[in-house]
């Protein structure tokens, strides 16, 4: 989808032989205060350019809306399709919705994240990042802020059926110096999420400069991980509120770590047996 602005522009720029003097004041306060727009009512947007509400509307249908809150709501669709997860949710709170409606709509947001991320994966891809961390000597996995949770449960999982794996941390040394002793035989997994930290791409971008391979979780093949990554896996992460959904990712990790234990079932039922008895006793 294009960028809001952009839209906007080419829009008013199409119809603006048509406007008269008031309505070319109204497109150039619409141009330079467009984030604003969405959390204007008609009379605060009257009031703030000191023109009349009918202009307004005779502005807007001009734009080919029924009206300002259609202008309004157009706009807030394209600033939420194109804007980070905290702008996003700044936005939604300027819009009243029953706790049923919004539980719905976080449901069905994350349900389409599951199912665009099952539809859309890449079969050559993920085969390779199990058997690349199948074989791994370490599986290191890095992340920053809120994905450096994610990275957390992963080497978590993989820790429960057998494997080596290190998480990297938030805080004191850095992701990079987190990876001094790497060796060739290990596996860097790292989880680049927008806003996409510098502190993991250069974290990826030292695994590859030491010859290890990295596998990476990422939301689009822009993203600037995909240059430095030997497997990307793409993940859905459209969320309802200010940090990106990690429902989609978690299916995939919990698949992964699977196979991953049945590719190394001995040492898979050695861990699983020792936890347990080690619970039980």
């Amino acid at each position: 989808m294009r960028n809001y602005y952009e839209f906007l522009e080419e829009l008013i720029r199409s119809k603006n032989k048509e406007f008269t003097a008031t309505e070319k004041k109204i497109a150039n306060f619409v141009l330079a205060q467009y984030k604003e727009i969405p959390f204007l009512s008609i009379h605060d947007f009257a009031e703030r350019i000191g023109v009349g509400r009918a202009s307004i509307m005779r502005f807007t249908k001009k734009l080919g809306f029924e009206g300002f809150l259609s202008l309004k709501k157009e706009i807030n669709t394209r600033m939420m399709n194109t804007l980070a997860p905290m702008e996003k949710f700044r936005l939604s709170l300027d819009h009243e919705v029953s706790q049923n409606t919004f539980l719905n709509e976080v449901g069905e947001t994350e349900v389409n994240n599951i199912n665009q991320t099952l539809n859309n994966y890449n079969p050559k891809s993920y085969k390779q990042a199990v058997d690349l961390i199948s074989k791994a000597n370490i599986v290191y996995t890095v992340g920053y802020n809120l994905s450096s949770f994610l990275a957390d449960i992963l080497s978590y999982l993989l820790q429960r059926i057998g494997a080596k794996s290190l998480s990297t941390s938030i805080g004191g040394r850095s992701l990079v110096d987190q990876l001094m002793n790497l060796d060739k035989k290990d596996v860097v997994v790292t989880i680049s999420l927008p806003p996409y930290s510098t502190e993991t791409i250069d974290a990826a971008k030292y695994a590859k400069q030491h010859g290890v391979k990295v596998i990476s979780f990422t939301d689009s093949y822009t993203s600037p991980i995909v240059s430095v990554s030997d497997i990307i896996l793409l993940v859905k992460t459209e969320s309802q509120i200010f940090s990106n959904s990690f429902s989609a990712i978690s299916v995939i990790f919990y698949a992964l770590v699977y196979e991953v234990a049945v590719k190394n079932k001995p040492r898979s039922l050695e861990a699983l047996n020792e936890r347990l008895n080690k619970k039980f006793n």
